[in-house]
């Protein structure tokens, strides 16, 4: 037998030893740390250099540590993982150095512990970062050792800081930037903690800080705090367990002692007898972290993708979990193996398993169950004679447009006709929908698309609220319902601030009343905790007003209805001068976003401004957000951008002046709700609470 096929065998007989780490006998956990292959607790339980050993404690308890080691303490394992990185979580010791009171040194530990010796671990450079404590001292780790004779360093990688502090009064807790403290983020290839210390400056005199320290740390895991400079002098004893710190290692399959010259990767590890992606589901990633490669599971499976038996890699129900996948709600998740994908429901197709055929067919049924709630349906008949053919129309926004109309009691009503309903000459437009046969569906059809009635039942419900435009009905033959709401007489808070026909007559006590009374409204769909309901678009033309200037907001549930539809929220609230610039980076919509927005609207109640506007003289375009934080910024108050109808002068008439602190008190309201960090916006329940405070003032009385 050649020495060739001698060394394959043999290399294959070790491979079936290390796969029979998942046969009975070896522990699978120490300490309540799990101890997934190829790590292992006892022989031929581990791939090599992957061994742990399970220890007892000083009270009895079990405790992981790696194995082997060849200094002082053992390395407490926290965590051991395979997916989706392959890292160990441990804890290792803080290197040190102290002095006495002439500056001699008393002792020092540069904090190696040769926790590495066969090569698998590389201390992440992506979690962990380095922190050096002292007063008067420079330290530094190393990494990746040259072999080149010729080369200017022994070591590829050498990463430190350097801190001073003259007295005990520099160094403050929380600050880390080189008094007392200082951290650098580290290279990678970093294969032990082992720190040098130097420095040239005498240590005398300096009891007020008697150590240095030095330690790679997981990121977010320290805090620096001065005491620390004192609290941790280690009088002369082995370090042990007296400090340590957590830290992330990435590990990886290294041949060879993780030598880089010699470690195989992705290209030439599947070819080899001891590979090891042993899964058939798993697939081979090169290190980024130093030589060699890792296994994860492939796409759409989940497990231990070194182990061939249980807790391997296998399928993931992505069906299960509906943030695992994208089918819309007119479709089912069908799971496949690595995978899955959607099925339209019946009467559905397309990507999106549009309907076939229109609503109607589905508001046979549905209808029935709105009207039993109290909710009057109409036909698509119905409302082409109350609108009088849509002959008057009332204006329009990103959802669709609203129409004037009348019903059988005599009371007007505002129709609201959605874009998606084929508009043509601002009228809705039937001819080109498919004309259904008028057979009811089955009552499952009728569940499946719920979403629409679930969401106007709710609009329903809520709409009661007495700042709330109220919704009457509503007409389920189209894509997306045409909703029927109360008609609100006296037009929007935008015509009456901004319209040249309407000069603006609002005194001060209106303007704040009708900011109570929208910020009320705001703030109880806030609170509706089970539904998290975001407006979306306020704005002060979605700000009505009846004829005792009440406000009512409308356009509340417009965006949820377009989502059910399958369009992006986005698409309703696209006025620029009130959208949120968090929202611009992530295309999301919070409930911080109706605060920006309605920060807004107190801005243009007390300046008349519009939310942005053009001045030849003055370079152009103004954003009024950021014209008043500027003018509150530089002068202390928007005096110079308020009003002028507004009575405000700083004169000796109390009145104006308690106008003027009133103003400033709304002004200061609006930029906090304008505050760049969404944390530091109040909510609107506070916004309310803040208003009602103003009147106080305003009136001189308790609301």
């Amino acid at each position: 037998m050649s020495s060739l096929l001698l060394r394959v065998l043999l290399i294959q007989l070790a491979a079936v030893e290390c796969l029979s780490a998942a046969i009975p006998g070896c522990l699978t956990q120490c300490g309540g740390v799990e101890i997934p292959y190829p790590f292992g607790v006892g022989t031929n339980c581990s791939r090599k250099g992957f061994r742990i050993k399970c220890i007892n404690g000083s009270a009895g308890e079990e405790i992981p540590v790696l194995l082997p080691t060849t200094r002082y303490q053992n390395i407490r394992v926290l965590n051991l993982s395979v997916s989706p990185l392959p890292e160990a979580r441990v804890l290792l010791p803080v290197a040190w150095q102290c002095f006495n009171a002439t500056g001699g040194v008393t002792g020092i530990y540069s904090g190696d512990v040769d926790f590495n010796p066969e090569g698998v671990y590389r201390i992440s450079n992506t979690q962990n970062e380095l922190f050096v404590l002292g007063c008067d001292t420079y330290a530094f780790t190393k990494g990746v050792r040259v072999h080149n004779v010729n080369a200017r360093f022994p070591y590829r990688y050498f990463t430190g800081c350097i801190t001073v502090s003259v007295d005990d009064k520099d160094p403050r807790d929380g600050a880390c930037a080189g008094l007392g403290c200082c951290r650098v983020d580290i290279p990678p290839g970093i294969t032990d903690t082992s720190m040098t210390f130097s420095s040239t400056w005498t240590r005398a005199n300096q009891t007020f800080c008697p150590c240095d320290y030095a330690f790679i740390v997981e990121k977010g895991n320290y805090t620096f705090k001065a005491s620390d400079l004192v609290s941790h002098t280690p009088d002369n004893r082995l370090p042990l367990d007296w400090w340590t710190m957590p830290l992330r290692l990435d590990w990886a399959i290294r041949d060879n002692n993780g030598d880089s010259m010699t470690s195989i990767s992705c290209a030439q590890a599947p070819n080899e007898p001891d590979y090891g992606c042993r899964s058939k589901h798993s697939e081979c990633t090169n290190s980024t972290n130093g030589p060699g490669y890792f296994c994860k599971c492939a796409h759409g499976y989940d497990g231990n993708p070194y182990v061939q038996s249980d807790g391997e890699c296998t399928n993931i129900n992505e069906c299960q979990d509906p943030k695992s996948h994208n089918c819309s709600s007119g479709s089912k998740c069908i799971d496949t193996d690595g995978g899955y994908y959607c099925q339209c429901n019946f009467f559905r197709r397309g990507q999106q398993c549009d309907p076939l055929i229109p609503m109607a067919a589905v508001a046979l049924n549905g209808g029935k169950l709105l009207n039993a709630q109290g909710i009057t349906t109409y036909t698509k008949r119905e409302l082409k004679k109350i609108t009088n053919g849509y002959s008057k129309r009332l204006g329009g926004g990103h959802f669709g447009n609203v129409y004037e109309g009348t019903i059988v009691d005599g009371r007007k009503v505002a129709v609201k006709c959605p874009l998606r309903t084929r508009v043509s000459s601002h009228r809705c437009h039937w001819k080109n929908l498919i004309r259904p046969r008028r057979v009811p569906l089955p009552q499952q059809r009728v569940e499946e698309d719920g979403s629409f009635m679930n969401e106007i039942r709710f609009q329903f419900e809520v709409s009661r609220h007495k700042n709330l435009v109220q919704l009457l009905g509503c007409c389920l033959e189209t894509d997306i319902p045409i909703l029927v709401f109360e008609f609100v007489a006296n037009g929007s808070l935008e015509d009456i601030l901004h319209s040249a026909k309407k000069p603006c007559t609002l005194s001060l006590p209106e303007r704040l009343d009708i900011a109570i009374g929208s910020a009320e409204a705001i703030a109880y769909m806030h609170s509706l905790d089970n539904q998290k309901r975001v407006h979306g678009d306020i704005k002060p033309s979605n700000i009505l007003l009846d004829d005792d200037l009440n406000p009512k907001v409308s356009d509340f549930g417009s965006s949820k209805l377009l989502a059910i539809h399958s369009y992006y929220v986005r698409a309703v609230a696209a006025d620029i001068g009130y959208m949120d610039p968090l929202y611009m980076k992530t295309e999301h919509f919070t409930l911080e976003c109706d605060v920006y927005s309605f920060g807004v609207v107190l801005l243009e109640l007390i300046t008349r401004r519009r939310a942005s506007w053009y001045e030849q003289d003055h370079q152009g375009n103004k954003i009024l957000p950021i014209e008043f934080v500027k003018c509150f910024k530089d002068h202390g108050s928007g005096c110079a951008m308020y009003d002028s109808r507004l009575d405000f002068s700083a004169g000796e008439d109390a009145q104006s002046r308690c106008n003027k602190r009133c103003l400033d008190m709304i002004g200061m309201l609006a930029v906090r709700c304008l505050k760049e960090d969404k944390r530091e916006r109040p909510t609107m329940a506070e916004v309310v609470e803040e208003l009602k405070r103003v009147k106080v003032l305003l009136l001189g009385t308790h609301i």
